[in-house]
C-alpha cells in the first residue's frame, strides 16, 4: 500500500519543517514492505513570494509544486493532480496541515483500517497543542477540541488535517475541491461531504493521531467566536448548495447550539470551571449565528483572504 502525503503551505516554514521531522519519525519508514509506505511528500507552495529556494530535508521523497493561484481549494487541487501524476501511482492521498505533526503510530494505524474496511476516506484526530501561556477558557474549555469517534464509526464529511482517500476516487475528475471556497474555509466539508453523497464511505481511525500546533496570535476570544461564527455560514452554504436543507433547517440546528452551549455552561459552572463556562454560551451562540445569517446568504466570514503585503 503506498501512500502520498499531501501538504499545502503559506508563509509556515517552521511549521513545515516541523511536520516533515515527524514523517521522519514514523514507525516503520525504515522498513518498506512491512506495512503501508510513504512514497512521497508532495508539497504544495501557495505564495510564490515565499517560495523555497533550501532544500526541504525528510526520508521520503518530496515532490515540490508551486501553486501560483491563491487560495486553499487551489492548492489542494494541485496536490491531487500531483498525486495522480505519480509514477509508479501511490494507492492514497493522505492529507495533512503544515500546522500539525503526525504521531509515530500513524501511518501504520490509517493502514490498518484502510487495509482492513471498504472505506474511501480514512480520517483520525487531530489534538490540539496550546501554549503554555493560553487562558484558562481555552484550555478547561475545549474551545479548540474536535469530536472524536471509536475506530471504524462511518461519517458523514471529513476534513484535511488528518485523512487518507483512494486516489482511485479522483482519477476521474469528478471530485476535485470548490474553488468558489477560495477563502471561506470549509472546502474540505463541502468535499468529502460530495464523496459520501456519491456512496464513497468514510470511517474514523481513532489511533491516528495528528496534532495541531496552535500560535499564542489564536488564543483570543475574538478568534474563537470568528471560527466558530465562520464554521456555521460555511456550513449553511455548504447545505444548500448540496441541496440537504433551507433556512428552516438552519435556524432548528442554531437553536439546538443555542441550547447546548446553555447546558455546557451550567455544567462547567457546576463543576466550578468558571473559565471554560465563560466561553461556552457565545462559543454556540456564535456557530448559531453563522448558521442563520450564513442561511439568509448575509455573510460569509472569509477567515483564509489573502491579504497582500502582509
Amino acid at each position: 500500500m503506498r501512500v502520498a502525503i499531501g501538504v499545502i503551505t503559506r508563509r509556515r516554514p517552521e511549521g513545515l519543517s516541523r511536520l516533515l521531522a515527524s514523517i521522519d519519525a514514523l514507525d516503520g519508514i525504515d522498513a518498506p514492505g512491512s506495512g503501508p509506505e510513504a512514497s512521497h511528500v508532495i508539497v504544495v507552495e501557495n505564495d510564490e513570494a515565499s517560495a523555497i529556494r533550501h532544500p526541504l530535508r525528510c526520508r521520503v521523497p518530496i515532490r515540490y509544486a508551486l501553486e501560483p493561484r491563491a487560495g486553499i481549494p487551489c492548492a489542494r487541487n494541485r496536490a491531487i493532480a500531483e498525486a495522480l501524476a505519480l509514477d509508479p501511482p501511490a494507492d492514497w492521498l493522505a492529507f495533512v496541515d503544515d500546522d500539525e505533526t503526525v504521531d509515530p503510530g500513524w501511518l501504520r494505524a490509517m493502514g490498518a483500517v484502510a487495509a482492513t474496511t471498504a472505506a474511501d476516506v480514512v480520517t483520525g484526530p487531530s489534538v490540539p497543542v496550546l501554549p503554555p501561556s493560553s487562558p484558562g477558557w481555552a484550555i478547561e474549555g475545549g474551545a479548540y477540541d474536535q469530536p472524536r469517534h471509536p475506530t471504524g464509526t462511518a461519517l458523514p464529511h471529513a476534513y484535511t488535517n488528518n485523512v487518507w482517500t483512494r486516489l482511485s476516487c479522483l482519477a476521474d475528475g469528478r471530485f476535485r475541491f470548490d474553488e468558489r471556497m477560495l477563502h471561506t474555509g470549509g472546502s474540505d466539508t463541502h468535499f468529502f461531504r460530495r464523496l459520501a453523497l456519491h456512496g464513497h464511505s468514510i470511517v474514523w481511525c481513532d489511533e491516528a493521531v495528528c496534532r495541531e500546533w496552535y500560535p499564542t496570535s489564536r488564543m483570543t476570544r475574538r478568534w474563537a467566536l470568528q471560527r466558530s461564527y465562520r464554521i456555521g455560514a460555511t456550513n449553511a452554504w455548504i447545505m444548500a448548495d448540496l441541496g440537504e436543507g433551507g433556512r428552516t433547517r438552519c435556524a432548528w440546528q442554531g437553536v439546538r447550539f443555542v441550547a447546548r452551549g446553555m447546558l455546557r455552561t451550567a455544567r462547567e459552572a457546576l463543576h466550578g470551571r468558571f473559565s471554560a463556562a465563560s466561553m461556552a454560551l457565545p462559543l454556540d451562540c456564535a456557530r448559531a449565528a453563522g448558521l442563520v445569517m450564513g442561511a439568509f446568504g448575509l455573510a460569509r466570514h472569509q477567515e483564509y483572504r489573502v491579504h497582500h503585503g502582509r
